[in-house]
């Protein structure tokens, strides 16, 4: 009985079968619970605050305030101008046309991330390190507590979501059916995490900011590209490592 409603439940909830949705939400789901079960967060920021003297010596540092903040938020506006400007000269000449769709796509993306996040910061009362009197600041209280008018703009990391938003070049690679498109993730995965631990040494985020904000990165540009590929059937094949039917068959006849 249960062979015969599956079919139906899997078109009823398709998320079954989507494990580019269900398994980062079920490492998003881990990783908070581990962070705030184990108090990772203040054994992180403790162990920075240790580090620099107690107090955020880095805080405005020329290599993390400057350099990775700064100059890492006008590498940001760079790339995303080269990308809007890239994806207007696809809509001017044919010979781009195949990547119309995947470059306004990513677009989309990336800007949606960063407005998602940027909303986020500014709904969410939450503090950074440095806001707490355990870190040098005014408030008493945790990571975890919200303090309405009080502060705002530290939950979740915008300035690491500036990298972490690179994830969408990884289902543009699948989008377009390139090869090895995992490796399109590693500028997501290098970026995201140099800004993030920038910010985590001046005080101004705890490790979780950053994990929400690499999810949220994630599960946008996962939805842009699964809604603009919905209509399109095998918009997103899997890149298997066997054989294709045809060749399989046409080995297995000449080994016989």
């Amino acid at each position: 009985m249960t062979s015969l409603h599956l079919p139906y439940i899997r078109r009823l909830m398709p998320t079954f079968n989507k494990p580019l949705l269900i398994h980062p939400a079920l490492i998003l789901i881990a990783g908070l619970v581990v962070t705030r079960g184990f108090a990772i967060d203040r054994l992180w920021a403790d162990a920075l605050y240790r580090l620099e003297g107690g107090h955020w010596a880095l805080r405005n540092a020329w290599f993390t305030a400057r350099l990775l903040h700064e100059y890492g938020q006008r590498f940001s506006i760079v790339w995303g101008v080269g990308l809007l400007a890239f994806t207007a000269l696809s809509l001017c000449l044919s010979r781009l046309r195949s990547w119309r769709r995947s470059l306004v796509c990513l677009c989309a993306s990336v800007l949606s991330s960063l407005l998602l996040v940027s909303l986020s910061k500014h709904w969410l009362a939450l503090p950074c390190p440095w806001d707490l009197q355990r870190y040098g600041g005014d408030l008493l209280g945790h990571a975890y507590a919200l303090y309405p008018g009080e502060v705002g703009g530290c939950f979740p990391a915008g300035h690491a979501a500036g990298g972490y938003c690179l994830v969408g070049l990884y289902f543009l690679a699948r989008d377009q059916h390139l090869q090895r498109p995992w490796l399109w993730l590693l500028p997501a995965a290098f970026i995201g995490p140099v800004y993030g631990l920038a910010q985590q040494l001046r005080g101004a985020h705890f490790l979780s900011h950053d994990l929400v904000s690499a999810a949220l990165c994630w599960f946008v540009s996962y939805a842009v590209f699964a809604l603009a590929g919905a209509g399109r059937k095998n918009a997103w094949p899997a890149h298997a490592t066997h054989p294709a039917p045809s060749v399989a068959m046409e080995t297995k006849r000449l080994s016989e």
